[in-house]
């Protein structure tokens, strides 16, 4: 698996936190908490920013070297399967956030609330560069496909398929489908 593609360390959740919209804690803990939370959101930050980078640059190096179509491939199924881990330990930290940010609206527009909001769209935009690494990458060997004039061909599929799974597998994916469909 190419480096760069496993969750850091950084995003992984980190409960205590969460304790900064508890009511029940003194200013004092209060301002402990909100300081860690300062300097997680700034580790967070630097992680997505270097993140980001490895991953243009992963991009960079896949669209300049000599990469046949079905690489780029099976390069674009890694990624899904490391953003698939890392959502299976970042959905559960979010979902975490959005609680504590729920509970506690009034503090929303406070440091501490803020700080846990700027948490969770950083975990969210963690998951993005996953996604969109995975989508340049099947773009460009379609395009490396489409270049060599390689044709595809269908595999029949094994076993039964679930129609009503499929319909609602696409219904989800393509929201635009399902809007104009309603129409």
């Amino acid at each position: 698996m190419p480096d760069g593609l496993d969750l850091s360390q950084d995003f992984l959740p980190e409960p205590a936190l969460l304790g900064a919209l508890r009511p029940e804690i003194t200013a004092a803990e209060r301002s402990g908490l909100v300081a860690l939370l300062r300097l997680r959101v700034e580790k967070n930050r630097t992680g997505l920013k270097n993140q980001a980078d490895q991953f243009a640059k992963m991009y960079d190096d896949a669209l300049h070297g000599n990469l046949p179509a079905q690489d780029l491939v099976r390069l674009a199924q890694l990624v899904r399967e490391s953003e698939n881990g890392a959502a299976e330990q970042l959905h559960p930290w979010m979902e975490a956030l959005r609680s504590a940010i729920a509970l506690r609206p009034d503090l929303s527009s406070q440091e501490p609330g803020q700080h846990l909001q700027e948490l969770l769209e950083i975990a969210a935009d963690w998951l993005v560069l996953y996604q969109s690494l995975h989508a340049r990458l099947l773009r460009l060997a379609s395009e490396r496909r489409a270049a060599s004039g390689e044709i595809l061909r269908a595999r029949p599929v094994a076993g039964e398929v679930d129609h009503a799974a499929l319909s609602r597998e696409f219904m989800a994916r393509f929201p635009k489908i399902r809007a104009a469909l309603a129409k």
